[in-house]
């Protein structure tokens, strides 16, 4: 009798130890899909604004290629619909920046957003204020209401666009590190939990298992988003270094080498201008005009490219920083083919072209504490200087 006492106690001690594993893995399974519910819902809120950020940034790069457009010199009736483009554009960042808006963010997410947001309309005021004129005012003036006051309002509204995406893609890592912390401790207290249940602990390993494997398809979502962010922003880039006429690195990307070689390494430099390049467009015409640089720009990236970096830093204005290994007697004569180079007869719709030269060349030492535009200023009064000697000549500027 006292045996079948004991049994039943056992028993029920057993049937109690069975419920009180049952209730822990109940609970840290309700625990579990609350954690993972939440993550999931944060998860999402933080794609969504990545992606709604992304694709602010998208459009914004379509606007400016828009813009681009209107300044290299559009006809009148493309212009209209380059406008229209442009208006729906910002139709589309609005409600882009409606559907952000309603989802959760940080602070400091919030404070970079707002930025960005007042960069992209004082960018938008600016386009209507210029829109009209744009397309009528010659390609000199467009570039220049361009890079001296467009051009800065997107560079800023972009950076404000990829500091917030930044904060919302590490938000979103964070809380993808948080949620796999979370997982990890519901899966330590089903292990302490084996002893009273190999089941139980079977049940909670399969449940772990997948959890894991969500969060790892989070990862690889999160870093293809950030893939596509580098893709982006690379565009954005090589568009605003990049002469769209010509094709060739543009004066942004002198100014960022240059900024780069000053103080630290010592290279020649030349820079070349066409004298007579404004009769071409007053006698034929712009298209003729705008041919004859690609011509000429063709000619020096196939002859010169391995020379050094090329650049179109202005319309009828071209610059070559030679290779470290150049020394200066090579530097002055291959300067000198390039001027000639230029020079060379063009043959463009049937007409043969050709203009004098000329150009400046420097050699640039570290030590001489010389900022970009004190060293382009060197090189430009050089330039002018020659051309008031009757031009069609190089000058080597001397230390």
């Amino acid at each position: 009798m006292a045996a079948n006492q004991s049994a039943k106690k056992i028993g029920r001690l057993y049937s109690i130890a069975g419920i009180v594993v049952v209730l822990f893995i109940a609970f840290n399974m309700v625990v579990e899909n609350l954690v993972y519910l939440r993550s999931r819902q944060v998860y999402d809120s933080n794609m969504a604004s990545v992606e709604a950020m992304s694709r602010m940034n998208d459009t914004l790069s379509d606007v400016n290629e828009n813009v681009l457009l209107l300044v290299a010199g559009m006809e009148s009736n493309a212009g209209l619909n380059i406008l229209d483009s442009i208006d729906k554009e910002f139709s589309t960042i609005d409600t882009l920046m409606q559907d952000y808006e309603a989802l959760d963010h940080t602070e400091i997410e919030m404070r970079r957003y707002r930025q960005a947001c007042y960069s992209i309309h004082a960018y938008e005021r600016k386009i209507n204020e210029v829109r009209d004129v744009l397309p009528t005012s010659g390609y000199d003036v467009s570039r220049s209401i361009y890079t001296q006051e467009l051009a800065p309002l997107q560079t800023c509204a972009t950076e404000m666009l990829m500091a917030t995406v930044e904060i919302g893609t590490r938000n979103a890592s964070d809380n993808v590190q948080r949620s796999s912390l979370q997982h990890g401790i519901a899966q330590l207290a089903l292990m302490l939990v084996t002893i009273f249940g190999i089941v139980a602990l079977f049940i909670a390993g399969r449940r772990a298992i997948q959890a894991n494997l969500n969060i790892q398809q989070k990862e690889e979502e999160l870093a293809e988003a950030g893939e596509r962010l580098d893709n982006s922003r690379r565009k954005m880039y090589d568009a605003a270094h990049t002469n769209i006429l010509t094709g060739m690195r543009n004066r942004y990307a002198l100014d960022s080498y240059l900024s780069r070689l000053i103080g630290n390494a010592q290279f020649n430099l030349a820079v070349f201008d066409m004298d007579n390049f404004r009769v071409v467009n007053d006698t034929y015409g712009y298209e003729v005009g705008d041919e004859y640089l690609c011509v000429v720009s063709d000619r020096l990236n196939e002859e010169f490219g391995s020379s050094g970096e090329l650049y179109n830093i202005s319309g009828n204005e071209f610059c070559i920083i030679f290779k470290e290994e150049i020394g200066d007697m090579q530097a002055q004569q291959l300067a000198e083919q390039i001027r000639q180079s230029i020079g060379r007869p063009a043959t463009v719709a049937g007409i043969v072209l050709q203009s004098p030269v000329s150009a400046s060349l420097y050699h640039c030492l570290p030590s001489e504490g010389m900022d970009v535009n004190g060293l382009l200023m060197k090189m430009d009064s050089a330039l002018h200087q020659a051309k008031r000697d009757g031009g069609d000549r190089l000058y080597y500027i001397q230390q």
